[in-house]
């Protein structure tokens, strides 16, 4: 049977207290961008890491907002008369409303507009 490799030699236990672990958020932060600069990380993956530990931090109330400043589409206009509103908004997605805010009957998707003006029956 194989052995198992001995638990730490001298120089492992030397090299562990050269080498720093992030103490904190930002030691983290630096960390990782010390292994972009060494082409350890890519970008895509630095961005996502930060992404990742910004969103830690968030709420819901850092992204929500007040009912009385949603942008909503009410579903007794026709599309001519709130698509130059979504264009303008440029928001992805608006609650639908079927007379106040308080009745959201569903969300449209901007894209879905595309439809619209290729084929508008």
């Amino acid at each position: 049977m194989d052995e198992p490799p001995p638990k730490s030699g001298w120089l492992e236990r030397l090299g562990a207290m050269l080498i720093r672990k992030p103490e904190d958020r930002e030691q983290l932060i630096t960390l990782l961008h010390s292994a972009f600069e060494r082409n350890l990380l890519d970008s895509d993956a630095l961005s996502m890491i930060e992404g990742v530990m910004q969103v830690s931090e968030m709420q819901a109330r850092d992204i929500m907002v007040p009912r009385s400043q949603m942008d909503v589409v009410d579903i007794s206009k026709k599309p001519e008369q709130f698509i130059p509103f979504v264009i303008e908004a440029a928001h992805s997605r608006f609650p639908v409303i079927e007379g106040s805010e308080d009745e959201i009957i569903g969300i449209l998707l901007a894209k879905d507009l595309l439809r619209y003006y290729a084929d508008p029956e």
